[in-house]
């Protein structure tokens, strides 16, 4: 049996029936379950994914039927939250805007980097957490 490929630089969503196993699946992708049987090739290599970060390091990401934003922290910051570099966050911001305003342009996500989050509705949420993923 031939493996299921999945293109770089896609976005898929996974769709059954309730009891279907995608959450399973997406938790086994995601590190947070191993597998029984079968293998998860990244880049036609054998990998083993232990946890969230190694799924992040292979290029693989998740967004929760469940958001995972802090309401009262903007876009920009919920993006960047748990990624920010060293003691001083004002150069995060700033790499974090120009490559969240890249990525909402190249998935045409858009999405104002400075609303609050509390602000926006579902549909833009789920925006955020596509553009974190990504």
């Amino acid at each position: 049996m031939m493996p299921w490929m999945v293109p770089r630089g896609t976005i898929h969503g996974i769709i059954g029936e309730n009891g279907a196993g995608k959450s399973t699946l997406m938790s086994i992708l995601y590190g947070f379950y191993r597998p029984d049987a079968g293998e998860i090739l990244v880049g036609g290599r054998p990998i083993a994914i232990a946890d969230s970060q190694a799924a992040i390091r292979a290029g693989i990401g998740m967004v929760f039927q469940h958001f995972k934003l802090v309401r009262n922290f903007t876009v920009l910051e919920n993006v960047i939250l748990g990624a920010e570099d060293g003691r001083l966050l004002r150069p995060s911001l700033a790499r974090a805007r120009g490559e969240l305003q890249r990525l909402a342009r190249e998935y045409e996500l858009q999405v104002d980097p400075d609303a609050l989050v509390e602000d926006l509705s579902v549909g833009h949420q789920q925006r955020v957490e596509i553009l974190k993923a990504l």
